[in-house]
């Protein structure tokens, strides 16, 4: 009947799935456009727009002039290891919002872990994987205070941005478990044997050329530093060769990328398949488009965040398509659109249970 007690159950737990699925994808986008604003805000060099943290300049909200500061901040802040603070209101709201969007960031990632509490008794992993994310947001805060106390070590900047891929990677995996009764074996079983090795491969590719970008981020500051940042044209010249093995390293890793993303879409895969696909297609384009005009133009300011941005992205994408292959593969070959615990036999088990 429609109204039975496992009716009930079962549309509790289709709203319940959907509710959070909704609330951690949109966890996903916000913590991809605070890898955006990290970018910006270190390709226009105000990471250090707020010298304290967390207050900013001492304030809770940020002054708008210098005025609002007093004579001597720039002694204070001397004296606390800062040697050239000077307020610049560019950069100190360049800064401030970059932290209000992470701290939007962890109440974000704090209702995803609420909503997956309904987890706990049909499907563990989803509320442990959200558990590790909000655990490591907090993690991510305190590694953001080290980041500002140090004066921009470059090796806890790497570290601040290799977390914050870790805690993307967890949500998607919540993500795609909780989605995994959606997947369709049959149209995974349809791609080629060799694109599950490979995409390991284009993984762990991604992540060094990740790793190396970084690196040669931090080798563009010390040549920018040394040059008093004049001469702009000629910063690319005196890059160490870690720039040329990040460059051409890129080739076979683009071509890998091209070719797997082709054999997805060529193979009658699932939509989500197929849509994942084709937008790897276009962030591996704008990742490239992105490298060569930073070589090309010198270094224009709005490309190196960009860059590192659709890197951020190639490899959430990667990780995502992995997972849902891996999971349709090891799915029955009557897997449906069934979430946990609705099935008809779980619906008639419910039913009993709660009646």
């Amino acid at each position: 009947m429609r109204n039975s007690t496992g009716f009930i159950f079962y549309m509790v737990n289709a709203k319940a799935q959907r509710r959070f699925l909704m609330c951690a994808i949109g966890t996903v986008i916000i913590i991809y456009m605070l890898i955006l604003v990290g970018g910006i805000v270190r390709a226009t060099g105000a990471g250090m727009g707020c010298p304290d943290w967390p207050t900013c300049f001492g304030q809770w909200i940020p002054p708008t002039s210098e005025a609002q500061l007093s004579a001597d901040y720039q002694t204070v802040y001397a004296d606390r290891g800062y040697a050239d603070t000077t307020f610049n209101v560019r950069k100190t709201w360049t800064e401030y919002l970059n932290r209000l969007l992470g701290v939007f960031t962890g109440f974000a990632i704090l209702v995803t872990l609420l909503f997956s509490s309904w987890y706990r008794r049909s499907d563990k992993p989803v509320f442990y994987l959200s558990l590790a994310g909000f655990i490591l947001v907090a993690v991510q805060g305190w590694l953001g205070s080290r980041v500002v106390a140090s004066n921009l070590h470059p090796g806890l900047i790497t570290l601040h941005m290799l977390l914050a891929q870790v805690i993307v990677c967890l949500i998607i995996m919540a993500c795609i478990r909780a989605y995994r009764h959606k997947i369709d074996r049959t149209a995974i079983l349809n791609l080629p044997a060799a694109i599950y090795p490979l995409m390991w491969f284009a993984m762990i590719a991604g992540l060094v050329q990740l790793l190396l970008g970084t690196q040669v981020r931090e080798a563009i500051d010390l040549v920018a530093k040394h040059s008093n940042y004049a001469n702009r044209h000629l910063w690319i010249d005196n890059l160490p060769i870690i720039f040329s093995v990040h460059k051409y390293l890129s080739i076979p890793v683009v071509v890998l990328n091209l070719w797997f993303a082709y054999r997805i879409r060529g193979s009658q895969a699932s939509t989500l398949l197929s849509t994942l696909a084709l937008l790897l297609i276009g962030l591996i384009v704008g990742t490239a488009i992105m490298g060569m005009s930073m070589e090309r133009l010198n270094l224009p300011m709005f490309a190196q965040p960009l860059h590192l941005w659709f890197a951020s992205l190639i490899l959430g994408v990667q990780f995502a398509i992995y997972l849902i292959v891996k999971q349709g593969r090891s799915n029955p070959l009557e897997a449906g659109p069934h979430p946990a615990g609705s099935s008809p036999a779980g619906r008639q088990t419910a039913g009993r249970q709660t009646a």
